[in-house]
């Protein structure tokens, strides 16, 4: 099976990114003939073409192309790549997740046993060692906060109905059918989930695939991830103008306005102060983006 590792790299306004997935996916134990290594670059940093003139010439073996995307958007990027890719299988990675050396060969077995071009692939991007030893990164994945699901405690039942852009596997051609991802969403947020809202009601599922792990190699920060609340949500504004009949999960958010907010704990707090901080601010600064957004249509 031909597969296409499709790579799109994103803002890092933080500098909290340790990029090594060069390095990992010369690891891959897939055949190097029988896969591509695509990646898009939106960010225009010189640093990403030396970095990747360097693997190329360490692992000539490993058909690999370096795209320019006129846009810094995940969704036009991702959707670059897939017009130009030439294997039967898509697998959408992000730049911050190393995959583990069997990643391909555990997507191209999956669905090599399970040829329904509906099927898709799922697997978790769970955060190293050295991350988790931050109170917030730990409760950020713990929790679900971060991808939609609590990846560490939801691997035996997986949802069904899950899809994210940052490590899943899909067919080409079923891709292609869905139109890809949805060019209006600007920023890295919801154009995943719109995608997945439009690949369920066309009779998709995913599976979790095991062998399809990856390293999130990326130091989260409250203040980080703050920021990218805020740009949530505004791009909770446009999946709601493109699919105003949901019942959309937010506004009860939205709605809590005029809540006063907690002031940060102390140092010494117990964990379930720092958590209630942490989920109203979250929630605060979702709600900030998503109003500033309505100001603006």
């Amino acid at each position: 099976m031909r597969v296409s590792l499709i790579v799109v790299s994103e803002p890092d306004v933080f500098n909290h990114k340790q990029r090594n997935f060069f390095a990992s996916v010369a690891a891959q134990t897939y055949p190097h003939d029988a896969f591509e290594f695509i990646l898009v670059d939106g960010q225009a940093k010189a640093s990403t073409s030396r970095a990747f003139a360097e693997f190329r010439q360490q692992y000539p073996a490993i058909s690999a192309s370096l795209l320019s995307c006129p846009s810094p958007a995940r969704a036009a990027q991702n959707n670059m790549a897939a017009a130009q890719a030439d294997g039967d299988l898509l697998v959408f990675l992000a730049d911050d997740f190393d995959p583990s050396p069997g990643l391909i060969a555990a997507y191209a077995e999956y669905h090599t046993l399970n040829p329904d071009l509906d099927a898709v692939g799922i697997g978790p991007g769970l955060f190293p060692d050295n991350c988790r030893k931050d109170i917030f990164a730990r409760w950020l994945e713990d929790s679900g906060k971060i991808f939609g699901v609590p990846m560490r405690r939801i691997l035996a039942v997986w949802p069904k109905t899950f899809f994210y852009a940052g490590n899943a596997s899909i067919r080409k051609a079923k891709f292609q059918t869905l139109g890809g991802f949805n060019e209006r969403f600007l920023n890295d947020a919801w154009d995943d989930f719109e995608f997945g809202i439009r690949w369920v009601a066309s009779g998709g599922y995913s599976q979790f695939v095991a062998g399809a792990t990856a390293a999130h190699r990326h130091a989260v920060s409250f203040d980080e991830r703050c920021r990218n609340m805020e740009i949530a949500g505004k791009a909770a504004r446009v999946f709601e103008k493109l699919h105003p009949d949901l019942d959309h999960v937010w506004r009860t958010i939205i709605h809590r306005n005029n809540e006063p907010l907690h002031p940060s704990p102390e140092a010494n707090a117990p964990m379930h102060t720092w958590i209630a901080f942490y989920a109203q601010q979250l929630d605060a600064a979702f709600r900030h983006g998503y109003l500033g957004a309505v100001e603006a249509d």
